[in-house]
């Protein structure tokens, strides 16, 4: 049964699959956009219907089926990131805001192209992510209402986590990697550039004397969709009042990043004065 995970998982609803076009099952590098753009990207790439739910979401979906995975470039407003191995893509748009377009998105990849691999080649392929990462100028994405971890606790942190990592310029030797999977058998980046928030979740789902196997969760999320969304009846509102209540929000935000910090400190972490929020407001405005 252990041995099905990655075919499991990896396999689409038929009529998902059916609607997918016999172009999408090659290496060819599918761009896919926020906003507007998206909706053409994934209209140009799947004939799978759009599902539209009663709770006011509209989902598009692209799907990949072993052995033949996928390849897709996500584009911010200012970089973009190329996944590979990429199993299937969930876009999410908010009907009541449609002209917005795509808002979210939902990938899950392998971190590998075939269905197991080894210890020392699923490292190379960590370190090839990180690489990517930081050569895009993805930046360390602390929530507005957590604790700003100094990088110097990065490890500490990682393995009193479940694996979030506080400094994803910092690459793992092969025996941090080791050392760190032993006890979360995951890691967590928190990640932002321009109008874009991103979290990655690499997770070993499988790991015997002679294999492993890893699989990659990357969620997109607009600022502008994360930063209205935290506001309630924010379609409700004009500007100003818009605006008054997101001066709110990052004010009751900033009162709850004091508390964490604090707690924080009582366990040993240092936190990083230096740490600025990005300036979400030109997007959710």
């Amino acid at each position: 049964m252990i041995t099905c995970i990655f075919l499991i998982s990896c396999k689409p609803a038929n009529n998902t699959t059916q609607g997918n076009k016999s172009m999408n099952q090659n290496q060819d590098v599918i761009a896919l956009h926020f906003g507007e753009q998206g909706m053409q990207d994934f209209s140009k790439n799947s004939t799978t219907p759009v599902d539209r739910q009663p709770a006011g979401m509209n989902f598009l979906s692209l799907d990949w089926t072993p052995p033949k995975l996928g390849r897709v470039r996500v584009f911010s407003e200012k970089s973009n990131l190329e996944i590979e191995n990429v199993i299937s893509v969930l876009g999410t748009q908010v009907a009541r805001r449609s002209n917005d377009g795509i808002q979210i998105m939902d990938i899950n990849a392998s971190l590998h192209p075939n269905e197991y691999t080894t210890s020392q080649e699923a490292y190379t392929a960590y370190t090839k992510l990180v690489h990517q990462i930081n050569d895009k100028q993805w930046k360390q994405y602390f929530l507005p209402f957590s604790a700003r971890i100094d990088k110097q606790d990065n490890l500490k942190h990682m393995t009193e986590t479940m694996g979030e990592v506080i400094d994803p310029t910092y690459i793992l030797s092969f025996k941090e990697w080791q050392d760190v999977l032993s006890k979360t058998n995951r890691l967590v980046f928190n990640l932002y550039n321009g109008d874009v928030e991103l979290g990655i979740s690499l997770r070993r789902t499988y790991k015997d004397d002679k294999k492993e196997q890893y699989m990659v969760r990357y969620s997109f999320e607009n600022f502008k969709y994360a930063g209205r969304n935290a506001i309630s009846d924010s379609d409700k509102m004009n500007s100003e009042q818009l605006k008054q209540a997101f001066e709110t929000e990052v004010a009751n935000n900033k009162k709850a990043r004091k508390t964490e910090e604090n707690n924080m400190k009582k366990e040993g972490y240092h936190i990083d004065e230096n740490y600025i929020d990005p300036d979400i407001w030109p997007y959710v405005k």
